[in-house]
């Protein structure tokens, strides 16, 4: 039969080299779980930075913003007044309101997408002020190739075209996808 003789120096000096690979390791965790607290709490605390940067920089804009969603709603409002209306009254005020923003106010806030689709309405606005008289004036041409209906239809497809523009122009401006794609707002 074979014994063990178990020296107890041996098992003596096993246990303290067990405890203090135990308190090694609890050491290692602790630093370990410290510095993934900490670097949580860094990332947390740059998001948080970054949202507040961000609603100071939405807040410091706000009143452009807000001035350029009105001009936009302004002229879109009269452009298509102005191409599908029949009162002669509320179209020459939408006119006026349209040549009024094209020629100033507008300029402070439009970008260059919604300063091509103004001058495009412009020069097709300009046709249809310049359109023919009535059919038996004299005065007017022989010959017009184009109708007013024509014209109308044109300065319709165009005002959609502003409106679309001015739609881009507000979802780049508010950082807000919803304006660009209105179906895809959740």
């Amino acid at each position: 039969m074979i014994t063990f003789a178990v020296d107890q120096s041996s098992f003596d000096n096993l246990y303290k080299a067990l405890g203090t690979l135990g308190a090694i390791g609890t050491f290692l965790w602790t630093v370990y779980t410290w510095r993934e607290k900490s670097r949580n709490e860094l990332a947390a605390s740059a998001a948080d930075a970054e949202c507040s940067n961000r609603a100071r920089i939405i807040e410091a804009t706000k009143p452009f913003l807000e001035r350029q969603l009105e001009l936009y709603t302004v002229v879109t409002r009269a452009a298509s007044m102005i191409a599908t209306s029949d009162d002669e009254k509320s179209v020459e005020q939408a006119i006026g309101t349209f040549l009024q923003l094209y020629s100033g106010e507008l300029a402070l806030v439009q970008n260059e997408e919604v300063a091509i689709a103004m001058q495009n309405y412009r020069r097709a606005l300009q046709d249809f002020e310049a359109r023919p008289a009535a059919p038996g004036d004299e005065a007017a041409p022989q010959s017009a190739p184009v109708t007013a209906e024509d014209q109308r239809q044109g300065l319709q497809q165009l005002s959609l075209n502003l409106a679309s523009a001015c739609r881009k122009s507000l979802a780049k401006s508010w950082h807000v996808d919803a304006w660009a794609n209105p179906d895809d707002a959740v």
